[in-house]
C-alpha cells in the first residue's frame, strides 16, 4: 500500500510559489529560499545554456533550461541537487583500492 505525505496549505502554497517563480525566471525558487549565489548561477547559466545551444539546437537548449530550472527548484526544496541524487542511486564502479603491498612470493 503507496504511502500518501499531506501538505498544509501554506507549504503547498510555497511550493506552487517557487514553481511559479522558476518557470518565469531561472534560479528564482532558489532565491526565494534564500541561496542567492545558487539562483543566480542558475539564471545566469540558463542564459549561458540558451545562448550557445539555441542556435546549434533549439531543442537541445530547451532540455537544458528545463533541466537547470528543476536542479534550482530540488536545490531550493530539498538542499540537494540533482547531480547528487543521482550518484546516490547509481551503483558504484570503484575499483578495489590498492593497498600498496604486494603479495610475498617463497623462493
Amino acid at each position: 500500500m503507496a504511502s500518501t505525505q499531506t501538505m498544509d496549505g501554506n507549504t503547498a502554497l510555497a511550493r506552487t510559489a517557487l514553481v511559479a517563480g522558476e518557470v518565469l525566471i531561472p534560479g528564482t525558487s532558489n532565491i526565494i529560499a534564500g541561496n542567492i549565489g545558487a539562483g543566480l548561477g542558475t539564471l545566469v547559466g540558463t542564459g549561458v545554456a540558451i545562448a550557445v545551444l539555441a542556435p546549434l539546437s533549439p531543442l537541445l537548449a530547451g532540455l537544458a533550461a528545463i533541466g537547470l530550472r528543476i536542479n534550482s527548484y530540488k536545490l531550493a526544496t530539498t538542499g540537494t541537487s540533482m547531480m547528487t541524487s543521482v550518484r546516490d542511486i547509481m551503483p558504484s564502479f570503484d575499483a578495489p583500492k590498492n593497498t600498496g603491498t604486494a603479495p610475498k612470493t617463497a623462493n
